[in-house]
């Protein structure tokens, strides 16, 4: 036993070493837990682009959008730890859904945080032609018909959902709920009436905004995005703070092999630092957030905390 003990004493540093300089062997297939269109899968794509290139192999990227992101984490969580299936967390996967529902996984323990990637902040948003010309007109027209107006998020429980629970609470207004599976169609619902209002993020706004199909009415965050600089905050119009951030970082599931969450983390980290990348994802509206796994970790336990405060102060319903 003592010589067992001796020789794997010994091996270990030499199959973490072996692990490291072999990893990866081949593809990777990264689950971005929304459809395909929305701003989380343009910046899993951006991401993946640059792993393929940087580590050897391809990132084959695999929407699996549904239930605000459960889906797609919940295939990850039950994946084998081997470096070989990743996720594309986000807000709404990590932060928001595990305040409003009782998830299939635990958010913290069913997953290894990797890397942050970066954030965009949320824009309040309605029809270019027939909308709201701005804030106030918006808050007028709601006022005046309540319950008549709808707003359309990524699902229950997804950021999108619960920021305009917030302004809600903020604003005192009463704005029917129309849940959809993902962002992008809502885009679309709000261009062809079906709905009125949104906030997603800015990362999947912003060309739509730019194309004069949206109109951008305030954004959130503690000062206005070089993107839309004509946009005021909701701070700017009385409401406090709003610093809801569509944060997007790469996953594993638990006990990833720390040799492979070291390499993900190296190479991501060197991604964020790279001007061509920061240049495309500022173009998305996302700013890169470079940090250790430590503080990855730490800021997402964080932001569940602050929407566990929105769902309580909202009287919004635990699901089962």
């Amino acid at each position: 036993m003592i010589v067992s003990a001796i020789v794997g004493a010994a091996v270990a540093p030499f199959s973490r070493l072996s692990l490291a300089d072999t990893y990866p062997a081949q593809p990777i297939r990264l689950i971005v837990p929304t459809p395909a269109g929305g701003g989380t899968d343009i910046i899993g794509r951006i991401a993946g682009d640059y792993l393929t290139r940087a580590l050897g192999k391809t990132f084959v990227i695999d929407n699996q959008g549904g239930a605000g992101g459960q889906i797609g984490s919940q295939a990850v969580a039950r994946s084998e730890p081997d470096g070989y299936t990743l996720l594309l967390g986000f807000v709404s996967t990590h932060g928001t859904l595990p305040a409003i529902r009782k998830l299939p996984y635990d958010p913290t323990r069913s997953f290894t945080p990797i890397a942050m990637i970066g954030g965009a902040p949320n824009v309040l948003v309605c029809r270019a032609q027939g909308g709201p010309a701005d804030f106030a007109a918006f808050l007028a027209e709601c006022r005046a018909k309540p319950a008549k107006y709808s707003f359309g998020s990524g699902g229950p429980g997804t950021i999108t959902h619960l920021v305009f629970e917030h302004l809600k609470l903020a604003t005192h207004l009463d704005i029917v709920h129309v849940p959809y599976k993902g962002i992008a169609p809502v885009m679309t619902d709000i261009m062809g009436g079906q709905v009125q209002y949104a906030m997603p993020g800015l990362a999947g706004a912003v060309q739509y905004i730019k194309a004069g199909r949206l109109r951008a009415l305030a954004i959130t965050g503690p000062r206005r995005h070089s993107l839309l600089p004509n946009v005021p905050t909701l701070g700017e119009l009385g409401l406090g703070e709003f610093d809801a951030v569509q944060w997007v970082g790469l996953m594993g599931p638990a006990k990833l092999p720390q040799a492979v969450t070291v390499r993900l983390h190296e190479a991501t980290q060197r991604m964020l630092l790279t001007p061509d990348i920061k240049e495309r994802l500022a173009k998305e509206g996302v700013d890169a957030m470079p940090m250790s796994t430590a503080a990855f970790a730490e800021y997402v336990e964080k932001d569940q905390a602050v929407w566990r405060r929105v769902v309580k102060d909202s009287g919004i319903k635990m699901e089962a």
